[in-house]
């Protein structure tokens, strides 16, 4: 079966990290034998040893309106990049790391206010916590005008988790020193690169 049992990974511990660190997500539905693909961002709670996806979308967007009472695949992707042989310290062909995670669960979709600020609130609060600045934490506030008046324009969803697989290939496959070596590449991959593309995009 793929991918091979070695770039599986089960540990929660393990997977809850990238979840949150990369929390910009593709969620997958099937709607009258169409496939549907929306990125949100997407946040991931535990309540009573269940797992539970929340997140919104925009209330014109059609994708919210077929993902009432359905099954959806959802993907989180982490950093990936090419692997040279040049990176190993033996012989090997090129190959491709990646870091990501793929839940399969039952979404229901929400337009009552009080749960879609409930879901607002926690994916600020979440968000905040990764927001490197000095001032503080940005909360949502019920009574502001703007917030009120967007609150009736979304569609809110969560998604109780049925199966969630962590594909982890980081050349696990290969010597102590290869793993390490690749790993070193991966990291530095996913340092460089993005400032010079924004930059172009912004122009």
């Amino acid at each position: 079966m793929y991918p091979p049992s070695i770039h599986i990974e089960n540990d929660l511990l393990k997977l809850t990290p990238l979840i949150r660190q990369f929390p910009f997500a593709t969620v997958i539905s099937v709607y009258d034998g169409e496939v549907e693909v929306t990125q949100a961002p997407l946040v991931l709670e535990e309540i009573d040893g269940k797992l539970f996806l929340y997140g919104h979308l925009a209330g014109n967007n059609i994708h919210g309106e077929h993902l009432t009472n359905t099954k959806v695949t959802v993907i989180f992707h982490g950093p990936n990049c090419y692997i040279s042989p040049n990176d190993y310290a033996t012989k090997q062909l090129p190959t491709w790391n990646s870091l990501s995670i793929h839940i399969k669960g039952h979404c229901q979709t929400t337009k009552d206010p009080d749960e879609l600020y409930k879901i607002l609130e926690m994916m600020a609060d979440q968000f905040e916590q990764n927001n490197p600045s000095d001032k503080p934490d940005y909360k949502i506030q019920r009574t502001e005008e703007k917030t009120a008046s967007l609150i009736h324009h979304i569609t809110g969803f969560k998604i109780e988790v049925t199966e969630i697989i962590g594909r982890y290939k980081l050349s696990k496959d290969k010597s102590e020193e290869d793993i390490r070596l690749s790993g070193e590449k991966l990291k530095a991959s996913a340092k460089i690169g993005a400032d010079e593309l924004i930059s172009q995009l912004l122009k």
